[in-house]
């Protein structure tokens, strides 16, 4: 062993023992600390971290709080200030009211007292005039007693009942409604009731009438309008487009009005789906007024297209499409001589309610027409098919003829409406025969 390895080994040994040493008097020489200070100091802390926590969980509910009751102030002010000016309105529109009732009967009243005036003069007149020339105009004695007393017998209408005046008016057309609202205010409110709006016919007064004063009527009366009349009227787009207003409408007749487009029917197909009855004949409508039908006027149970000639079988078959028009209880088609076979076998196919059917003059129907009918419409009582020179008799005999006047007995109801009577009523039977009405087939030299 060399003097430098055990140099080393001494010193290993010694600075192993140094620290062995040390290592003992640092445990001893330094006091353990308590393990419960040191909790409790932990425990501490956390209480705070979560007193803190809770705090600011809790000033947020306040803010929160105290936010929404600040904005529930200002919404409750709000709305007493908007009561408040409503208030104010209501009092001043109320005083505006009696004050222009006042001044409205105070001119009526002059102005009768003012009549009554010149109708007292008239007479004295009268009979001075009378007088001198020793006759007597009024010879009965009652009757000179009122005349010459210059009264006006009470004959006012407005005194009526509300039914009986209704009643009256409704018999009056829309030029004579107008014509007596301008006789008096008494008058004018009479013919304001809503009931005597419920059906309005224009075609009366198309000549006389402007578009203002359709569409302002409309706007008017939209809520009670279920009947409306165009038919020969020439209207604007913008007033077609007021018919959309009219929500509750169950009639529409447009029949004969040039201006009718397929936007304009848009419109109202859009703003009045419950529409039952619709009379588009003799109108340059087109497909795509056909193809609006199904999409929009679900309910429809009378469909009149005489005289449409620009739909061709596509727009035919429209009708079908999705819920489509499969309530229809009448159809007219006179005069659309585009429409062929193909077209008819699908309305057939989806039409199973249709009781009356009108296909005068479609020249282009064949026998296969009468074969899906009866197929497929079970429920037909009345065919009209005036002029189709294709169909042969053979196919027109095999339907059974009837007179129109009268339906058939298990309806229930004359032509007339009237029920029948006990002995003439039968239940319906389960294979009603076909019927064809009014139909004129050529013979076979017209054929040629």
């Amino acid at each position: 062993m060399t003097p430098e390895l055990m140099i080393k080994a001494c010193t290993f040994y010694t600075g192993r023992l140094v620290k062995t040493h040390f290592c003992s008097w640092r445990d001893i020489a330094i006091p353990l600390t308590n393990e419960d200070d040191e909790l409790a100091e932990k425990i501490e802390r956390a209480m705070k971290y979560n007193n803190f926590r809770l705090q600011k969980y809790v000033f947020r509910l306040w803010h929160s709080y105290v936010k929404g009751q600040k904005k529930q102030l200002t919404d409750t002010l709000s709305q007493v200030q908007k009561m408040l000016h409503c208030y104010k309105l209501t009092a001043i529109l109320t005083k505006w009211r009696d004050k222009a009732r006042l001044k409205y009967k105070k001119r009526e009243d002059e102005l009768i007292l003012k009549h009554e005036l010149q109708l007292l003069k008239w007479r004295n007149n009268l009979k001075l005039k009378v007088a001198a020339n020793g006759e007597s105009i009024f010879p009965e004695p009652s009757l000179s007693k009122v005349s010459l007393e210059g009264n006006i017998p009470e004959c006012d209408i407005s005194l009526l009942p509300q039914r009986a005046v209704s009643q009256i008016f409704f018999y009056l057309s829309l030029k004579d409604k107008i014509i007596c609202s301008h006789v008096c205010h008494s008058w004018m409110l009479m013919t304001q009731a809503s009931s005597l709006w419920n059906g309005i016919d224009f075609s009366t007064v198309k000549n006389i009438i402007t578009d203002k004063y359709i569409v302002s009527t409309l706007q008017r009366w939209r809520l009670n309008v279920l009947r409306l009349n165009f038919r020969g009227c020439i209207l604007r787009l913008k007033t077609l487009r007021s018919v959309s207003l009219c929500r509750n409408l169950q009639e529409l007749n447009v029949s004969d009005c040039p201006t009718l487009t397929d936007e304009s029917m848009r419109y109202i197909s859009e703003g009045c789906p419950g529409v039952l009855y619709l009379n588009l004949s003799n109108t340059i409508i087109t497909n795509r007024t056909m193809r609006l039908l199904p999409r929009h006027f679900h309910n429809l149970q009378n469909l009149s297209l005489a005289y449409c000639k620009k739909f061709t079988d596509k727009g035919l078959r429209y009708l079908n499409l999705g819920d489509g028009c499969h309530k229809l209880i009448y159809l007219d088609l006179s005069g659309c001589t585009q429409i062929t076979d193909s077209a008819m076998e699908m309305l057939s196919a989806k039409c199973h309610y249709l009781h009356i059917l009108d296909i005068s003059g479609c020249v282009l129907l064949t026998d296969q027409m009468l074969e899906d009918l009866q197929i497929g419409c079970k429920q037909l009582r009345i065919l009209k098919m005036q002029y189709c020179r294709l169909i042969s008799m053979e196919a027109a005999n095999s339907m059974q003829e009837y007179n129109p006047g009268d339906p058939p007995l298990w309806f229930g109801y004359d032509y007339e409406g009237k029920p029948l009577t006990r002995q003439h009523e039968i239940p319906p039977p389960k294979n009603v025969e076909w019927t064809v009405t009014e139909s004129t087939h050529s013979s076979q030299e017209e054929v040629v």
